[in-house]
């Protein structure tokens, strides 16, 4: 190790290129540890490699404060859910909270109010069933007092012999009139009466078990109340939710039958209240029970309002806290990093990778940190050595970060190669504006983007959804997309598949014919918009985006290419530049550098003044390979075509050994040389008789050459196997992503004939064909009809 400062790299980091990256080491007291994450983690140059690879987590040195912290996010959680519930909102976190120097002071106050929340929150739910179970107990006063005094009811008469069916008997009638009601109830009387609520669901099974029961020996009335009220039978007092009942009234003589009637009630969840006989006692209950009622509904009142209090105050906090405990546990998980012993020294260490050029700033920022402290050491920087192959750094910004994902989507790039994601900023949009040019949707989606990134500080705020969420990270490549979109639209002369006339044309429609005439002369941009309308459009426009797909698709396979030559440099791998770029560039300029000239020549010859047939570079392309050197006048091109073909044949065939065999020879040759290089054993030549000692150390020596053999002879296995499945992968693969770039041309004639047909079938057809056969008055209404339907499959 070195504490001596690195020079300054020469190559700055950027987003073509992974940053040049050193591994530095840190030594500072213990008592400073969190100071160093604290600049560390703000600085963000810095990944910690993790010195304690081989510990549990639960042995690590802060993994205590962790699970405590781990619990404080929980109760934090608890408190956002419960002010979220009440229908509070909670305030947005401002500025940066500071780090936390005593964990159990912040422990002991969430804990304090967490009790206090928990203990609103049940006061609350008792004065609530309390409540509920006085709403309950007058509404079974109020509905049993129309079954005593005759008015109407539903009965469910238990005196028959005959059980009731399985919608259960119900028959209108008091109890008076069915004669069970006595002339002068008194405490004396047989008949009693077992008074409550039940849940709707369970009504019925009540009602049946009761009847098998009492044999039918009572009278069971059932009466439906039509406000919801509590139940908490059988769960928590704070799970209770509000659900449908029923009042019911059983009648029956027998104290035997009562107390089985009492535990049937238990199980289906009745609530039993009181029911007097006399109406003076039921009456005057009645009003004991609406004072009381009242007292509770304040107490209620005042209850909620202490708890609402408590949660508004909760609020204004909620986000400082989980931020404060959020940094928190990363600053204990960092630290769980670092290489502790609390108990033997007093230093701890720190190891990280650090961009070379930040590695001054990193010095500075902790020497900084310590003199602001003022702690009388200062904290040693020192720049390792190793051969370990360094993290990839790709800086990005709110621009480049969408399509850096990307990329990294299908591979991240390795440490000093070129990165794709620099390329991918003009390359993507430009392949999307093949696909879907048009002027129309482009300034649609760039609408879109404009205003994603206008409310850029709003939405970045927001508790977004997956979708959504994905739309706002992706909304500088939406705006890219967008503005080529609408460059590529202007070539193809189209706004919602409609020609556009912006520049002219070069062909003047003939009178009373359906022919037009050239003046010889093109448009000043874009496709001439007469192709839209002329007969073999759709010949035109296929063939034309199928070349462009081409061209474009061989275009940046070939820079992907030329990109590995710029790896190779970097890497100073002469054998990869001759043995594995040259080859692979030949072959592949050979065949489909050639079709790209083809169509370029094809382009610009006019066979209309050659009168002659332009002939078809597929079957060209296929003549190469199955007929070399046979062509007739009609299929050529250029002069010594086939000469030109043989050539190009050749290099195609010989590029594909280059690209096989010299690696892997020459790795073979290199073992050899190597396992040349090795020293004979002396000792087993010789003859001579060694001492133990020296037996044993030569015997260990033999093995590990021994062992280094068969290593070098497994990554010898692994070049060739590499090789070959990268030949044939680089063969087979020019021609199916050449291939697979015919998708431009498929969705580009997709785009278009979807959006004829939204146009023509809706707003021509539906529309406009009405206009033409009425008056403006008239043609309104299924204009504006068709215009509305039109957008809305725009749109979608």
């Amino acid at each position: 190790a070195s504490s001596a400062p690195p020079k300054a790299s020469a190559t700055m980091g950027s987003m073509f290129r992974s940053e040049r990256m050193r591994l530095v080491q840190i030594i500072e007291r213990n008592d400073a540890a969190r100071d160093v994450v604290r600049v560390i983690g703000e600085l963000g140059a810095m990944q910690l490699n993790d010195l304690n690879a081989g510990v549990h987590f639960q042995k690590r040195t802060f993994s205590d404060e962790a699970r405590r912290t781990q619990d404080l996010a929980r109760v934090i959680d608890f408190l956002e859910k419960t002010a979220i519930g009440t229908g509070l909102k909670l305030a947005p976190h401002e500025g940066d909270a500071p780090a936390l120097t005593n964990i159990g002071e912040l422990e002991a106050q969430l804990n304090g109010l967490a009790a206090d929340v928990k203990q609103a929150r049940t006061h609350e739910m008792q004065a609530r069933l309390s409540q509920n179970g006085l709403k309950e107990h007058v509404v079974v006063l109020q509905l049993g007092e129309a079954v005593y005094t005759g008015g109407p009811a539903v009965e469910l008469d238990c005196t028959t012999s005959t059980p009731p069916d399985e919608a259960g008997l119900e028959m209108s009638a008091s109890l008076i009139e069915n004669g069970y009601a006595p002339a002068a109830p008194s405490e004396a009387s047989m008949l009693q009466l077992v008074a409550g609520t039940i849940p709707r669901a369970a009504a019925l099974a009540f009602e049946k078990l009761a009847y098998r029961m009492a044999r039918g020996n009572c009278v069971l009335h059932s009466l439906p109340v039509e406000e919801p009220l509590l139940s908490s039978y059988g769960a928590k007092a704070e799970e209770a939710t509000h659900v449908p009942k029923n009042v019911v009234l059983v009648f029956f003589s027998g104290s035997v039958l009562k107390t089985k009637l009492l535990k049937i009630a238990s199980h289906f969840g009745v609530a039993v209240y009181d029911f007097p006989e006399r109406r003076a006692r039921r009456a005057a209950l009645e009003a004991r029970l609406q004072l009381e009622l009242s007292e509770v509904g304040h107490v209620l009142a005042l209850t909620q309002k202490h708890k609402r209090d408590l949660l508004t105050e909760i609020v204004h906090r909620c986000s400082y806290w989980r931020h404060a405990a959020a940094r928190e546990l990363a600053t204990l998980h960092t630290l769980n990093l670092l290489s502790f012993d609390l108990k033997q020294r007093v230093v701890f260490e720190a190891e990280g990778w650090v961009p070379d050029s930040r590695v001054p700033e990193l010095r500075a920022v902790l020497l900084a940190a310590a003199a602001s402290a003022g702690r009388e050491t200062q904290p040693i920087v020192n720049i390792l050595e190793t051969s370990e192959t360094p993290p990839t750094h790709l800086p990005t910004n709110k621009f480049t970060a969408g399509f850096q994902g990307l990329v990294n989507t299908y591979g991240y790039p390795r440490y000093r190669e070129v990165n794709p994601g620099a390329f991918a900023i003009i390359c993507f949009p430009f392949l999307f504006a093949i696909m879907f040019g048009d002027v129309g949707h482009g300034s649609m989606l760039l609408c879109l983007a404009l205003f994603l990134i206008k409310n850029e500080a709003t939405l970045g705020k927001a508790q977004l959804d997956d979708i959504m969420q994905m739309v706002y990270g992706g909304r500088y490549v939406l705006l890219l997309n967008a503005c080529f979109a609408i460059y590529v639209g202007f070539i193809y002369n189209e706004a919602f598949a409609v020609p556009l006339g912006l520049f002219g044309s070069a062909f003047h429609p003939t009178p009373n014919s359906t022919d037009a005439t050239w003046d010889g002369s093109v448009v000043v941009f874009g496709i001439d918009p007469a192709w839209h309308h002329a007969s073999n459009k759709m010949t035109f426009f296929n063939s034309f985006k199928m070349k462009v797909a081409i061209v474009f698709g061989v275009a940046q396979m070939t820079l992907g290419i030329s990109l590995s030559l710029l790896n190779h440099l970097e890497f100073r791998d002469m054998r990869s530049i001759w043995f594995q770029f040259v080859p692979e560039l030949v072959f592949f300029l050979a065949i489909f550098g050639y079709l790209v000239l083809m169509i370029l020549i094809k382009w610009s010859t006019d066979w209309v003044g050659l009168a002659k047939r332009p002939p078809s570079l597929l079957n060209t392309l296929i003549s190469m390979f199955m007929s070399p050197g046979v062509y007739t006048e009609e299929s050529r091109l250029f002069p010594h075509q086939e000469t030109l073909q043989l050539f190009l044949l050749l290099l195609a065939l010989v590029a594909v050994p280059f690209l096989l065999i010299p690696k892997p020879l020459l790795a073979y040759l290199d073992s050899r040389t190597r396992y040349a290089s090795l020293p004979p054993p002396d000792a087993a030549s010789s003859g001579l008789q060694l001492p133990p000692a020296e037996e044993a150390e030569q015997a260990a020596g033999a093995q590990s050459e021994e062992e280094e053999g068969e290593a070098e002879e497994h990554d010898l296995s692994e070049v060739v196997v590499h090789q070959v499945i990268h030949t044939i992968e680089f063969v087979l693969g020019s021609i199916s992503n050449t291939a697979s770039y015919l998708r431009l041309w498929a969705l580009s004639l997709a785009h278009k004939q979807l959006s004829v047909v939204f146009w023509k079938m809706i707003v021509v057809d539906m529309g406009l064909a009405t206009c033409r056969r009425s008056s403006a008055a008239v043609c309104a209404i299924p204009l504006f009809f068709a215009f509305a339907v039109w957008a809305v499959a725009t749109l979608g």
